[in-house]
C-alpha cells in the first residue's frame, strides 16, 4: 500500500492585537469603566480614588478585549444588536427611576445620579455605534446619488418639543413628582426659539443600493435607514421630499434646481416600488 506523507501543521495561534484609539472600541471601554465606577456599593462614592482608578482599570480592560475582536463587533453592530442593547439598557434605568410614580420607594439621591450618568453615557455609544454601521453599510453598497437637504423647520421643532418632554418626564421620574405645567411650557418656548434662532442644518443623503444615508454635511458615517422604513419619497416642483419614519419621523427637502443631474437623482430616489 502507498505511504501517506502528512505535512506537518502549525498551531494556530492567537495573536495580541495592540489597541488603537479608535472612537467606538474606546466608547466601549469607557462605558464599561463608568458602570464599573457607578457600581460602588452606597453611600457613593465611598473612596473617590479607589473607584476612579478600579473604573479606568476596567475600562482600559474593556477596551483592550474589544479591540481583539473587530470583526465580531462589526457584524453585532451591523446588524443592530447596539440598538437593542440600548433600548433595554434605557428602559431599566427608567423602570428603576419609576419606582416612586408606581408606588415603590424611589431611588436615593446617589443612585439617581449615577443612573442618569449611566443613561447619557449609553445613549453616547449607541449613537457612535450607529455612526460606525453607517460606515459598514456605506463601504457596502453602492452610492447611486448624493444630494445636500434640510430638514424642513416644522419637524426640527417638533423633535425638539418631543425631547424637552422627554427630558422633563425624566425629571418627574427622578423626583417622583410630576412637573408644574409651566416649567413644561417654558421647556417647551425655550427649544421652540433655540430652533429658530440655530437657523437651518444641512444634511447629505445618500441613495445606496438598500440604504438611504443621513448625515451632517462634512460629517462621515451617518444614519443608514432602509429604504422600506421611509414613509414616502415624493417631488413638488423643484423640491424632492424624503420623509422618514419612526423612531425619527422627520422630512428632509432637496432643491432640484441645484442639482447637476435631476434624471440620475430621482431615478436613484425613485426606484424603489414599494416606495410609491
Amino acid at each position: 500500500m502507498p505511504t501517506i506523507i502528512r505535512k506537518p501543521t502549525e498551531p494556530t495561534t492567537v495573536r495580541f492585537r495592540h489597541p488603537e484609539l479608535r472612537s467606538l472600541p474606546v466608547a466601549l471601554g469607557a462605558l464599561v469603566g463608568i458602570a464599573g465606577v457607578l457600581a460602588t456599593p452606597a453611600p457613593w462614592p465611598t473612596d473617590p480614588v479607589t473607584s476612579l482608578v478600579t473604573g479606568t482599570y476596567v475600562g482600559i480592560l474593556a477596551w483592550t478585549v474589544v479591540e481583539q475582536v473587530p470583526d465580531a463587533v462589526d457584524r453585532a453592530v451591523d446588524a443592530g444588536v447596539h440598538r437593542l442593547a440600548g433600548g433595554l439598557g434605557l428602559l431599566g434605568v427608567v423602570g428603576l427611576l419609576g419606582a416612586g410614580l408606581l408606588g415603590g420607594s424611589p431611588p436615593d439621591e446617589g443612585a439617581v445620579i449615577r443612573l442618569l450618568v449611566f443613561a447619557t453615557a449609553l445613549i453616547l455609544v449607541t449613537s457612535m455605534a450607529d455612526n460606525r454601521r453607517g460606515t459598514l453599510v456605506r463601504e457596502r453598497e453602492q452610492v447611486r446619488a448624493t444630494v445636500t437637504a434640510v430638514q424642513l423647520r416644522r419637524y426640527r421643532v417638533a423633535l425638539s418639543v418631543a425631547a424637552t418632554v422627554v427630558v422633563g418626564s425624566a425629571l418627574s421620574l427622578t423626583t417622583g413628582e410630576f412637573l408644574a405645567v409651566g416649567t413644561v411650557a417654558g421647556g417647551v418656548v425655550g427649544s421652540t426659539v433655540g430652533v429658530v434662532l440655530t437657523g437651518r442644518e444641512e444634511y447629505e443623503l445618500l441613495a445606496l443600493d438598500d440604504h438611504l444615508l443621513v448625515r451632517q454635511v462634512g460629517d462621515t458615517g451617518g444614519t443608514a435607514v432602509r429604504w422600506e422604513r421611509l414613509r414616502d419619497v415624493s417631488v413638488e416642483g423643484d423640491r424632492l421630499r424624503v420623509a422618514r419614519g419612526l423612531p425619527w419621523p422627520t422630512v428632509y427637502a432637496v432643491d432640484l434646481s441645484a442639482v447637476e443631474d435631476r434624471r440620475a437623482v430621482l431615478g436613484a430616489f425613485r426606484s424603489y416600488p414599494y416606495l410609491h
